[in-house]
């Protein structure tokens, strides 16, 4: 379900919170498009110490254009005179990490969902349970979007502030769901 409002702060808190508490795992994803040297060592060094920080929570690292609703192809690179499809997938890297309390306090040292952006920090902070995504978000655009198992996980979003577009719980086939094949031990 599409959030409607930016989740920071005490909201943010509690969402990171809960979400620590149901998924088994957090993906990050590192976009090296449209920046210049500069920017992408400060990448390349965010990713770093990422990995540095969560080491044993590492899971998995791919590279790739395509994650949780995003396929990254010419035409969003601006390069249209290029036939698609075109191999993209050295400037993504994709990077699934185990939730822990390291993993937690990790995720806490930002305070805005939509702060995710890279190359200060890793971009499009997602979360998965059992491989199936359960919140999404693209940064840039200040999409968060949450898949409620029922509608008392719906309606427990809500009281800790998060607001939807959509004023009732609208359920989601499991099947629909994105899902990543990961490892968790």
């Amino acid at each position: 379900m599409l959030i409607k409002t930016k989740v920071e702060n005490k909201q943010y808190e509690k969402l990171i919170d809960y979400a620590s508490k149901k998924c088994d795992a957090v993906m990050f994803v590192a976009r090296k498009d449209g920046f210049d040297q500069k920017q992408i060592k400060l990448l390349d060094k965010t990713f770093s110490d990422l990995k540095k920080e969560l080491k044993n929570n590492f899971i998995k690292s791919r590279n790739g254009s395509y994650w949780v609703h995003t396929k990254v192809g010419n035409k969003q690179l601006g390069l249209t005179h290029f036939k698609d499809p075109y191999n993209f997938d050295d400037l993504f890297k994709v990077e699934f990490y185990r939730i822990d309390s390291t993993t937690k306090k990790y995720l806490l040292t930002n305070k805005n969902m939509y702060n995710w952006l890279n190359p200060k920090y890793p971009e499009d902070l997602s979360f998965f349970s059992k491989g199936y995504c359960w919140l999404y978000s693209v940064a840039h655009e200040e999409i968060c979007y949450i898949y409620c198992e029922n509608e008392i996980e719906y309606e427990y979003l809500k009281s800790i502030g998060i607001e939807f577009v959509d004023d009732k719980y609208i359920p989601t086939k499991r099947e629909d769901l994105y899902y990543e094949k990961y490892g968790v031990n």
